[in-house]
C-alpha cells in the first residue's frame, strides 16, 4: 500500500514516544441493551470501515516513509468498564492519557461505558459512552471525527484495504538510493521558498510574537485531570459569531485568574486551524498563537480574534508558506524521523506559541443513535505536552457545545476552581 504523507508520518514517529492518541467521546441515552450488544454492534460496524482496517509498518532505518497496511479489526480493540458514574468515567480516560501506546498496539481502541449515572444532559436517567481512542496518524480532529460518525451510525461497507506488501528490505533500499536525491530536491526548494519569503516581507500581517513560558506551560507531572461543561449552541453564540469565537470571548476573562496570563497581562492561546484539504495527507491544520485581547470588551475581543484567524489563514496560504511546506515534505524520512525525535527530547523553550491550547471541530448533525439511545453530546480531549498543563476542546453536536478541559500539574489542582469561572463567564 501507500506511504503516509510526511506530515502523517511525523505524527506517527510522535506517538512511539509521547502519548498524542485522540479520545473522542460520546455520550448516548441508555436503553435496556446489554454492553455486550453495543460491543458487537461497533465491532460489525469497524469491519466495514477501511481506515479502521489498518495498520503502519516502520521501514528499517526510518530509510523510508512508513507503509499503510491492511490489519483486520480485533476482538481486543473493544474494551468494557465495570464503572457505575461519569467521574468514574473520566478518570478512566485520564489513565488512558496519561499511558502511551505502544508501537506494537493497534491504531484505535473503543472503550464503552455502560449505564453510568451523572452523565451530564443525561436529565438523571442512565447513559452509555462511548470513546474512540485513535492514533493522531490516521487523521485530524475533522477526519477522525468523520470516522467516529460512521462507527457511531449505518452505513455502507467500505472495501477492504488492499494488500500489497513489499519485502522491507527492498522497501528500505529504495528509501536509501533516494535520500541523497529527495535531499537535494528539498534543499532546492527550500532556498526557493526562502526566497519568495524574503521578497514578501512587510506586504503580509506579522503573527502574534511568541510568549514566556506562564504557570499553565512550566513542565509538572501528577495525575491527568478532566472535566467537560456543555452548552446550548445558540447560548455561545451570543458571545461571538461563531462557535470558537464565543469560547475564546470567554476563556479570555478567565485564564489570567489561573496563571493563563503573561507578566505583562497578554492572554495568547494556541489555536488550531484546519486547512481546506486539496491533498490526500490525513493531518491537514496549523496552530497559531492568538491573543485574546483580555482587555477589551467582548464584542471588540470577538472581532479581534476574528480578525487574527482570518490574518493566520492568509499568511498560511501565502505561496511563500505553500512553497514551505512543500520543501519540507521533500525531505528524506530518515532526517524527518530524526527531526522529530529530537524535538521530543528538547529542552523547554524561552518562549511559547501560547499558554494553553484549544482546538475546536464541528462534529456534525445531533442524528447518531446507539442501540435506540439518542446522542447527548460528545467531546474531545487534546493531548498534554511538556509545555502545555491546560488544554481546551470544542466540539459540537447537534445543538450542543461541550467545552472539554484537560489538566495536569498545577493547572489540575485548580481545574474544578476554573470549570466554575469559565461556566459563570459562558452563563
Amino acid at each position: 500500500m501507500s506511504p503516509l504523507t510526511p506530515p502523517d508520518a511525523a505524527m506517527y514517529w510522535r506517538s512511539l514516544t509521547a502519548a498524542t492518541d485522540q479520545y473522542l467521546l460520546y455520550a448516548f441515552a441508555a436503553t435496556d441493551a446489554p454492553v455486550s450488544a453495543l460491543v458487537e454492534r461497533l465491532s460489525a460496524r469497524a469491519r466495514g470501515i477501511a481506515d479502521l482496517n489498518l495498520t503502519v509498518e516502520p521501514v528499517p532505518g526510518d530509510l523510508d516513509y512508513p507503509r499503510w497496511q491492511p490489519s483486520p479489526v480485533a476482538a481486543d480493540q473493544f474494551r468494557t468498564y465495570d464503572v457505575t458514574t461519569w467521574d468514574d468515567c473520566l478518570r478512566s480516560v485520564a489513565d488512558l492519557m496519561a499511558t502511551p501506546r505502544r508501537a506494537a498496539d493497534a491504531l484505535w481502541r473503543v472503550h464503552i461505558f455502560g449505564q453510568l449515572v451523572g452523565v451530564p444532559e443525561a436529565r438523571g436517567g442512565p447513559a452509555n459512552v462511548v470513546v474512540l481512542q485513535i492514533s493522531h496518524a490516521l487523521g485530524d480532529g475533522r477526519r477522525v471525527s468523520a470516522i467516529a460518525r460512521r462507527l457511531l451510525s449505518d452505513g455502507e461497507p467500505d472495501p477492504p484495504p488492499r494488500a500489497a506488501r513489499l519485502p522491507a528490505a527492498v522497501v528500505a533500499g529504495v528509501g536509501a538510493a533516494t535520500t541523497l536525491p529527495r535531499l537535494a530536491v528539498g534543499t532546492a526548494a527550500g532556498m526557493a521558498a526562502w526566497r519568495k519569503q524574503s521578497r514578501r516581507r512587510g506586504r503580509i500581517d506579522s503573527p502574534v510574537a511568541p510568549i514566556e513560558p506562564t504557570v499553565l506551560n512550566l513542565p509538572d507531572s501528577g495525575r491527568i485531570e478532566l472535566r467537560t461543561l456543555t452548552l446550548r449552541r445558540a447560548a455561545v453564540r451570543e458571545l461571538g459569531p461563531s462557535v470558537t469565537l464565543g469560547i475564546l470571548v470567554a476563556v479570555a476573562e478567565v485564564l489570567p485568574a489561573f496563571g493563563g496570563a503573561t507578566r505583562d497581562g497578554r492572554v495568547v492561546v494556541e489555536l488550531t486551524v484546519a486547512r481546506d484539504s486539496r491533498n490526500r495527507q490525513r493531518n491537514d491544520f496549523h496552530t497559531v498563537p492568538i491573543d485574546l485581547d483580555a482587555g477589551l470588551g467582548r464584542a471588540e475581543r470577538a472581532a479581534s480574534i476574528g480578525r487574527q484567524i482570518g490574518a493566520a489563514r492568509r499568511r498560511d496560504d501565502d505561496p511563500a508558506n505553500v512553497a514551505a511546506r512543500r520543501a519540507a515534505a521533500a525531505a528524506p524520512a530518515v532526517l524527518e524521523a530524526l527531526a522529530v525525535r529530537l524535538s521530543a527530547t528538547g529542552p523547554i523553550p524561552d518562549r511559547v506559541a501560547g499558554a494553553t491550547v484549544v482546538s475546536s471541530v464541528n462534529r456534525g448533525a445531533g442524528d447518531l443513535v446507539l442501540a435506540g439511545g439518542r446522542v447527548l453530546f460528545t467531546a474531545g480531549f487534546p493531548a498534554l505536552s511538556t509545555v502545555h498543563g491546560m488544554t481546551h476542546g470544542v466540539h459540537g453536536i447537534g445543538d450542543t457545545v461541550t467545552v472539554s478541559i484537560a489538566a495536569r500539574g498545577a493547572a489540575a489542582h485548580r481545574i474544578d476552581g476554573y470549570l466554575a469561572a469559565l461556566r459563570a463567564a459562558l452563563a
